[in-house]
């Protein structure tokens, strides 16, 4: 617990040979950083080779729930395509974008011969600029949002609501500040001098359900979960109303 408590509170460590530091907002430096180092780890800190792909199968699952026929889907944040691998088999098409051109790297090698699948990179702040509205049936986001500024994860929600078409599908994940694994962190992080992009910025149910109230979407069901810890994770479904 105290390894996964110390990543919490922030994943940039200096790498041999790199001297620069990230700015407030440099994401992208962060992650090709954390890519570099230990990919699989940055994205779910302590896991093992069968856990980390198992974690993908029971997430695509969960995505699937809210399928409705051949989609067409968005993931906010792939990585190395954790989820990808085992969700492409069950949609027409499978878009998704990362702000780490290391980890996308490694996600083309992992997903080779899945042509349904489609991987763009981004900029920090380009959020789904990319994209047209209303041409996704679900969007789905884990592990990721909660490294962004909240002002920044905010604006990739309203994206979000942009390229959804009406009736489709958010499925994505929120630390829970509530609980005592993210209060911990939070509380360890606070005197931490030079505090990282890539930190985790967690929330209360509270504020799940208001910010996806601002924006319009409809909560369909949320619920709690998390690795090693019952309510580390709020998980929420929503929709966009509409057909």
């Amino acid at each position: 617990m105290l390894t996964r408590l110390r990543r919490l509170l922030g994943i940039a460590k200096a790498l041999p040979g790199r001297v620069a530091k990230p700015g407030p907002m440099d994401y992208k430096f962060v992650w090709d950083q954390a890519a570099a180092a230990d990919a699989h780890d940055a994205i779910l800190t302590g896991s093992t080779a069968e856990s980390f792909e198992s974690s993908g199968q029971s997430d695509a699952a969960m995505v699937g729930r809210y399928l409705r026929g051949e989609d067409v889907v968005l993931n906010i944040g792939c990585g190395v395509g954790r989820v990808e691998r085992y969700l492409a088999p069950m949609v027409r098409e499978l878009w998704a974008v990362d702000v780490s051109g290391e980890m996308l790297r490694l996600a083309r090698k992992r997903l080779e011969g899945r042509p349904n699948v489609h991987l763009r990179e981004v900029g920090n702040r380009d959020f789904l600029s990319s994209f047209e509205a209303e041409r996704f049936g679900l969007v789905f986001s884990f592990l990721v949002l909660q490294h962004l500024e909240k002002e920044d994860a905010f604006l990739y929600l309203s994206d979000a609501w942009r390229v959804l078409k009406p009736g489709g599908a958010l499925v994505t994940q929120f630390p829970n500040y509530l609980s005592p694994a993210y209060t911990r962190a939070f509380v360890e992080g606070a005197a931490v001098e030079h505090r990282s992009p890539g930190r985790v910025r967690a929330s209360t149910e509270a504020e799940v359900r208001h910010t996806l109230a601002i924006l319009d979407f409809e909560i369909a069901d949320l619920w709690y979960g998390g690795h090693g810890e019952a309510t580390a994770e709020i998980y929420v479904a929503a929709r966009k109303p509409g057909q």
